[in-house]
């Protein structure tokens, strides 16, 4: 397992908000391990996060529980290459304030034991 990601994954986890900061840490992250990721990705947009998912994790199965509520929604994403087996090598699971820091979080854990 990548500690840093796996660190920087608790950060966005428990962070109310996306600083730019955490955002360019983030960024620099998955581009270190994914060629072609678009360089204005917005962090605290749920559907350019999930597009991640779909263009760099495709098929991969998403279970997203949460409270809708704000500040501090309290939200669960986890990723798996199936929904059929328990038991994948690669699990990415994350939570968060809002929907896209846990899908945010969840994608590092999963990017980070892969490398």
């Amino acid at each position: 397992m990548d500690k840093t990601l796996a660190e920087l994954a608790h950060e966005i986890e428990a962070a109310f908000e996306l600083t730019e900061d955490l955002s360019t840490r983030a960024r620099g992250a998955l581009q270190a391990r994914i060629a072609d990721l678009p360089a204005n990705l917005n962090f605290e947009s749920t559907d350019e996060v999930l597009g991640i998912v779909h263009k760099y994790l495709p098929g991969w199965s998403i279970q997203i529980r949460g409270t809708a509520t704000r500040p501090n929604g309290h939200w669960h994403c986890s990723l798996r290459k199936s929904d059929i087996r328990d038991n994948d090598q690669y699990v990415g699971i994350g939570n968060g304030p809002t929907l896209s820091h846990a899908l945010l979080a969840a994608i590092l854990f999963a990017v980070a034991q892969s490398h």
